[in-house]
């Protein structure tokens, strides 16, 4: 590298999402830890570097899903070298939603002022949309903020099957909310909104929720699995 070049930042790779690598979880990875290890699964399997001054870079990739594995992967490590490039992308307006949403709750992992006011906002997206709401519900939940909890609550009602399976795989997050007061009213009930869940015709969203139930291994759960 010459001196010209050694204030630059490397440029992120582009990756055509049509040769996308999905990599399977192994058995034995703990549900609570499953989206951080998604998250750098991901981006294995898809032959990026790990390191956290790549991951920096890849922050700039023209590809939502792969800046928001590097976000999520940025705020486990708690990378605090990231602060800066994770705030412009949390803040970036034009960047993909759910990008935006990892870029925030890796900033709140590491309390970062103002990360949860970007989560808050990014909450009141519609979620037939995007399913960065339901992100960030999750991920405030995570926090042990429940208010996100009513937005993934009436989307296990929705009509697009995605929605409702997005809605599903947010329930785990709140986990340790359930009987919570929420803002304007009620309460978290986390096992009402799995009853709802296995309720769904979709095959798809009952295998993820009966998952999620034996991962918890609370009473409450063995009686929904038990009745199901």
């Amino acid at each position: 590298m010459t001196s010209s070049d050694s204030g630059k930042r490397a440029r992120p790779p582009k990756r055509d999402l049509a040769d996308l690598v999905m990599p399977r979880r192994p058995s034995g990875v703990p549900y609570a830890q499953s989206d951080d290890y998604d998250a750098q699964a991901l981006l294995t399997a898809n032959e990026f570097s790990t390191e956290t001054e790549e991951l920096i870079v890849l922050l700039d990739s023209e590809l939502g899903i792969f800046q928001a594995a590097a976000a999520r992967t940025l705020g486990a490590r708690n990378a605090r070298t990231a602060i800066e490039a994770l705030t412009r992308l949390a803040q970036n307006a034009a960047i993909e939603e759910t990008a935006r949403v990892q870029a925030a709750f890796a900033l709140a992992r590491m309390q970062v002022a103002g990360a949860r006011e970007i989560l808050a906002r990014l909450l009141e997206l519609n979620p037939e949309a995007s399913p960065a709401p339901l992100q960030a519900a999750s991920a405030l939940a995570c926090l042990g903020d429940p208010s996100g909890f009513k937005q993934v609550r009436s989307a296990l009602d929705s009509q697009n099957s995605l929605t409702a399976m997005i809605a599903c795989k947010q329930l785990f997050a709140f986990a340790d909310l359930d009987g919570r007061p929420l803002p304007g009213g009620g309460v978290v009930d986390m096992y009402g909104a799995f009853k709802r869940a296995l309720s769904r015709p979709e095959r798809n969203i009952y295998g993820e929720a009966v998952a999620q139930l034996i991962a918890l291994d609370t009473p409450p759960a063995r009686a929904l699995l038990a009745a199901n």
